[in-house]
């Protein structure tokens, strides 16, 4: 035995190797293939090869978002073709997940088309390519695929504007037409005769059973099976109107000369025993085709009289509709194109006079009937089943003995659609009306028209009383015919809302679902395809349901490529050293860390979770900053994952952890609140997940809530259907789980937390390859890595911008120096006999260089005029400064640092700066201060004008009579007074929303405990304003659910209204957005909503508007809201209230004037308008200063800029109407001025009652 050498092995050479010493080295070198080409990412640009090549390949097609999109199956060939040579599913699978917004932070691909959902619904095929004779449906006709556009090229993109019928058969515009060469073909036959052709992955839309529920679902040709159930459109086409007698004439004769009509080359006939059919024909043969032509009858063997007529000369028959059955045998009858084109009515007439010419109806036993058509061409019976898709009706296709083809409609059901849609003429429609009608009415139920897996599934899941499940079980729920003529009475007795919703679109008749008989495979031919602007792309073909996925490079991609151009990376061979590609992409962003990565290599895996792009960027340049910031630093700036479904992060000890070592358990939870529903029940509605949590089908969060409920396990839930329901849909995520009456919400919610994937464990390990080794990478060693490298890429293409530079200076040097002396130079070219001598003798002459020499040659004369020199000198001087400029970068590290921060800043500025977090760090409860060890005691809190707040056992209060700690007990300036009084539990929480649009969160055990006389404590020294930020409302809540909605008021009219829930989320210690404030506006105010209230808001120009609350639709925390209010110039919102109508409007202006007027005189207006004057100013009553609405019996205060304070009932203010001016309630000093109006806040006399008689926090 020997070693292995490095030495070739030659020709019969063999080493003798230990097999364990093979196997050793064997699986090590597998392993790191695997990890170095596959699995892992590398830390530079973030991305695994597979998913570098579908970029790059990407890139060189020139697929750049300002371009159309193009099919993924041509994305997929190129990438497999010239640099991943694999399998094409893994190629699209990579190039998926790079689309999905659910996957990706930041999507690197920008799909149309269907590429999968959050259920774990696959994507759409990347391509669904049909042979040409497949037939689409459009709304004018239907047409061959390949005569769309007859004329293309293999491997062509044509623009097309062609509309086509979608999956339910309305009319959407195609664009695109693709003819995607030769490529081997699967042909799919249905046990009833449909049949298409198409490339393997072409997908068909099918009806499976997926755990008892049936569901559609696309499945490619080569995954399809015989049994397998395929949905066919058969809903009717829309009726294009009347036809001309001329073209129902035309149709007429059509059809009955492809059912008994002959022509040979000479001559050719028509014959029928039914004289009435046999004149209708002859009559319009002569109005249609004309000439000579002779009419016979004969008796045949049966006793009948044949009626016949002969043409002799066919030179009106070419020049007529009949001249496409010229020379066609029986056997190669088929539809003319005409008949497939035409109107509604056109196919209608003919296939009447078809099925008049070879076609019967008769009764069968068992109360059953058939209509069929007989032919001796495979072609004609295949296109007479197509065709009668468009009037709805179903047919089978029965293949006999001797060449014979039958069309059968079998069923009583598609034999009335036959009757009332297309019919015979003459008798036999009469024989079939009449044994229509002879059949009794239960003959229906025993059609073989079903919708598969229904019936099991409603009887199954349906949850209705045992009479209605016996009444279910004994009935046919699953035929169509039942469902068309009782569908009312199955509904009744189907208790589960959700069954319902997955099986109306099953039953409603639109779809036949018919068997798959054979998957073949077919020759290799020419493939072809539409893009369809929808959704789903989906279109008819042959009835079946076709579509696809298409894909360009989305803006974010090109960061990641930009400047590859410029010698920023290396170039390799790829597999077969054809052409060269990228050993890693520039990545102007850091990928890896902005949108993760994860894979499983042998030996090891990585899991790098995605992260927020500002916050990344900025951490980026507080380490470019300060180069030795410690992990606690970084993470001011990188908060912690930010996954693209949002969700909340549980605890910081796991970000901590992970990002200190590169590895860490992170615990994710998604985003549920709780929601009350009437009669005193609750429900929990989840609106996101977490990460790469399904939503439905096996392993979902709504299975295992049910899983839980069957086994009792979680008991909080009714065992109903109705109690769990997905309600998602376009706007977002929505699962409803309602609770049972005695239920606690929360406690429920915690289960769900702790039994379903709502809470789960994100294992972070961020490993990566290093100058291709796999590292397991801290962060901070994960930013320095990008950090490196990006030097290296602003170097790289510094040095090549230099390069480039500098050559061009060198020919403008040239250039000055030629036409500094042009006349010579001129007459040296005109001496020299070739052009090797003109060269020669300028380098000589003129000291220029060969390349110089060159350039002035090749000059155009109009680049000798002034201007064009002067233009010369620009170019020179300014390429001068550009050298100068990247010299100094390349000979200073500090200035190769400030290019990348500048490039990173207008990245974030590019793509981050309105990209807030998605996902929500909330401190774990094991970092919290536990309320157990905190009394529950009920406490007075008070807030003055000043934002002095303390809080006080309210048995202090009970000890004190008025004024006690309400008004008088407090220590306030003269000018100061409480603003806010109302009593809390220790445990409420109090949200403080300031002008800025912020809100703050404190518990009340939080708050400073005060003596009766103190004033208590700044809110400024309790939570972090900014300068100038200012509390304008407070709301205090136990569990966000006091009232339906808060309404928010901004100073430019803006309103906006959110569920009081929305703020039921861990605060950051600087507050979080409660109102997205636009440029130079300000809250107002806010004020408690229930859904059905109407809203006021005051300008201080003395406007009003009154609209309903209705008028604002909910909105999220950080939306900015719609405009409430539209504002003249200088005017601004002053105050917002809820209108009541038995309530009064007061207003005060700031010259001290004063009116009450009642609520009912505002009218009710639409939302954004001017309004209504509600106070009649002059110049010397000044602008309004404050509005409220009041009732009778409530005090106010009035405060002056001068620091007067004077307190009043509202009952001595006069009442009066909306154009008044108001009388004097204020009396100022000269240049004094009225500043705010503010309610009295003070507890009620009776100490008793003192509790409950406490001002809600936000009402007047």
């Amino acid at each position: 035995m020997s070693d292995l050498t490095n030495e070739p092995l030659g020709a019969g050479r063999v080493e003798t190797r230990e097999l364990d010493q093979e196997v050793r080295t064997s699986f090590l070198d597998y392993a790191m293939s695997v990890i170095v080409s596959r699995a892992l990412p590398d830390v530079r640009d973030g991305l695994k090869p597979v998913h570098r090549r579908v970029l790059y390949a990407m890139h060189e097609a020139g697929l750049q978002p300002n371009r159309p999109t193009r099919k993924s199956a041509r994305v997929v060939g190129d990438v497999m073709g010239n640099y991943h040579p694999h399998g094409d599913s893994a190629i699209y699978d990579a190039l998926v997940r790079l689309a999905q917004p659910f996957s990706m932070r930041y999507p690197l691909i920008d799909g149309q088309g269907y590429f999968g959902s959050v259920d774990g619904d696959p994507a759409g095929a990347m391509r669904y390519c049909l042979t040409g004779d497949t037939r689409v449906a459009t709304p004018e006709g239907t047409v061959r695929l390949d005569s769309i556009v007859p004329d293309a090229e293999p491997e062509s993109d044509n623009p097309v504007s062609l509309e086509v019928l979608d999956r339910l058969g309305r009319p959407v515009r195609a664009s695109m037409f693709f003819h995607s060469g030769e490529h081997p073909t699967l042909r799919l036959r249905t046990v009833e005769g449909f049949g298409l052709k198409g490339t393997v992955n072409h997908p068909v839309l099918c009806l499976v059973d997926m755990a008892g529920v049936p569901l559609l679902m696309w499945k490619l040709l080569d995954e399809v099976a015989r049994g397998d159930r395929v949905l066919v459109l058969r809903k009717a086409r829309a009726d294009s109107g009347e036809i001309s007698n001329r073209d129902h004439a035309t149709a007429t004769l059509m059809g009955a000369f492809v059912a008994e009509g002959w022509f040979g080359k000479r001559r050719g006939g028509f014959n029928n025993v039914d004289r009435e059919f046999f004149e209708t024909v002859l009559s319009v043969y002569d109005e249609v085709v004309g000439g000579p032509r002779y009419v016979y009858e004969r008796t045949i063997r049966s006793g009948s009289l044949l009626r016949e007529l002969d043409v002799h000369n066919l030179e009106s028959v070419r020049r007529s509709p009949l001249a496409c059955l010229v020379g066609v045998s029986s056997a190669e009858k088929e539809i003319p194109e005409l008949v497939w084109r035409s109107p509604l009515a056109f196919k209608q007439a003919f296939l009447r006079a078809l099925f008049t010419g070879d076609g019967s109806c008769s009764l069968l036993p068992r109360n059953s009937i058939q209509i069929s058509y007989s032919t001796r061409s495979d072609k004609l019976a295949d296109d007479i089943q197509k065709l009668l898709l468009e009037f709805g009706v179903i047919s089978r296709l029965c293949r006999y003995a001797k060449g014979e083809v039958k069309v059968v409609i079998g069923n009583r059901r598609d034999a009335r659609l036959f009757a009332t849609r297309v019919g015979f003429l003459g008798a036999k429609q009469l024989k079939l009306e009449q044994a229509l009608i002879s059949l009794p009415s239960l003959g229906a139920l025993r059609s073989r028209d079903r919708v598969p897996h229904v019936a099991d599934y409603i009887r199954a899941e349906s949850g209705a009383t045992s009479v209605n499940r016996d009444w279910l079980g004994r009935h046919n729920v699953d035929h169509i015919e039942r469902w068309q003529q009782g569908g009312t009475a199955i509904r009744e007795r189907i208790a589960s809302e959700e069954v319902k919703n997955v099986i109306e679109p099953l039953v409603s008749g639109d779809y036949y679902y018919a068997t798959v008989e054979s998957v073949t495979v077919g020759a290799v031919e020419p493939v072809y395809s539409l893009r369809v602007d929808t959704d789903d792309h989906a279109f008819v073909t042959n009835g079946f349901i076709s579509h696809n996925t298409e894909c360009r490079l989305s803006r974010m991609a090109t960061e990641l490529l930009r400047d590859i151009d410029a010698d920023t990376v290396d170039f390799e061979p790829n597999y077969d050293e054809s052409r060269r590609q990228p050993t890693v992409l520039p990545s102007r962003f850091p990928n890896l860390l902005v949108n993760g990565s994860s894979g499983i290599a042998v030996g090891m895996a990585t899991n790098v979770p995605p992260h927020n792009l500002g916050e990344v960027v900025e951490g980026i340049i507080a380490m470019i900053e300060d180069p030795n910031i410690d992990v606690e630093r970084l993470s001011q700036h990188i908060k912690g994952p930010d996954f693209p479904t949002g969700g909340s992060i549980v605890g910081r000890g796991g970000i901590r952890d992970a990002y200190r070592s590169g590895r860490g358990r992170i615990t994710v939870r998604g985003r549920a609140h709780i929601e009350q529903l009437r009669g005193g029940k609750s429900a929990i509605i989840i609106t996101e997940l977490p990460y790469g949590v399904r939503k439905a089908g096996e392993g979902g969060v709504i299975e295992k809530i049910a899983d839980l409920v069957k086994a009792g396990t979680l008991t909080e839930v009714p065992m109903s259907d109705e109690a769990l329901q997905d309600h998602s849909d376009k706007e977002g995520m929505r699962i409803y789980v309602e609770l049972k009456r005695e239920a606690v919400p929360q406690v429920a919610l915690n289960k769900l937390f702790k039994l379903t994937p709502l809470q789960t464990t994100f294992g972070y390990n961020a490993v990566a390859l290093v100058d291709g080794v796999p590292k397991t990478l801290s962060l901070l060693e994960l930013i320095r890595h990008y950090l490196e490298y990006q030097r290296e890429v602003v170097t790289r293409r510094s040095k090549f911008e230099l390069r480039k530079a500098e050559k061009q200076a060198h020919v403008l040097e040239g250039y000055l120096k030629a036409l500094d002396q042009l006349d010579a130079v001129i007459a040296l070219i005109r001496a020299a006999a070739d052009t090797d001598e003109a060269r020669t003798g300028l380098q000589r002459d003129f000291e220029l260089s060969e390349i110089q020499a060159q350039a002035i040659l090749d000059l155009r004369l109009s680049r000798l005029t002034k201007l064009a020199r002067e233009e010369i000198q620009r170019d020179y001087a300014d390429l001068q400064e550009r050298i100068a400029e990247l010299r100094a970068i390349l000979g200073d590290p500090a200035r190769i640092d400030g290019v990348i921060r500048e490039e990173l800043l207008e990245i974030k500025e590019a793509y981050g700066k309105s990209d807030d977090r998605r996902t929500e760090i909330v401190q774990a409860e094991d970092e919290l201060e536990l309320e157990d060890l905190i009394a529950e005691e009920d406490m007075v809190i008070a807030i003055t004008r000043s934002n002095y707040i303390k809080r006080l056992p309210v048995t202090t209060y009970r000890e004190q009579r008025r004024g006690g700690i309400g008004v008088m007990g407090m220590d306030l300036k003269d000018e100061d007074y409480i603003e806010h009084l109302f009593v809390a539990s220790t445990h409420d929480y109090i949200l403080f929303f300031t002008n800025v649009g912020k809100v703050y969160r404190l518990k009340v055990h939080e708050l400073p405990l005060g003596s009766r006389q103190s004033k208590g404590r700044a809110i400024q020294n309790l939570l972090p304003f900014r300068q100038d930020e200012q509390v304008r409302a407070v709301v205090q809540t136990r569990n966000f659910e006091e009232s339906e909605y808060l309404v928010f008021a901004t100073k430019k009219g803006v309103v906006k209204k959110t569920r009081l829930s929305a703020y039921n989320t861990p605060l950051r210690s600087d507050g979080i957005i409660a109102i997205k404030m636009r440029d130079g506006d300000e809250l107002v105010g806010v004020r408690h909503a229930s859904g059905s209230d109407d809203v006021l808001m005051v300008s201080r120009k003395g406007q009003a508007i009154r609209f309903h609350e209705t008028d604002v639709r909910p909105m999220g925390r950080d939306a900015s809201g719609v405009q409430g209010m539209r504002l003249r110039t200088a005017d601004e919102v002053i105050a917002v209230n809820i209108a009541h109508d038995d309530a009064d409007v007061l207003v005060v202006t700031e010259n001290g004037y004063g009116k009450r007027t009642p609520v009912r005189d505002y009218p009710v207006k639409g939302r954004g308008g001017l309004g209504v004057k509600t106070v009649q100013l002059t110049e010397a009553k000044g602008q309004l200063a404050g509005s409220r609405v009041v009732r009778d019996g409530y005090q106010v205060m009035l405060i002056s800029d001068g620091g007067t304070v004077i307190r009043m009932a509202v009952d001595d203010i006069k009442r009066s109407g909306r154009s008044t001016q108001g009388v004097i309630v204020m009396r100022l000093r000269e240049g004094e001025h009225v500043s705010s109006l503010a309610p009295v806040v003070e507890p009620a006399e009776d100490k008793s009652d003192a509790p409950n008689e406490l001002e809600p926090v936000l009402e007047p």
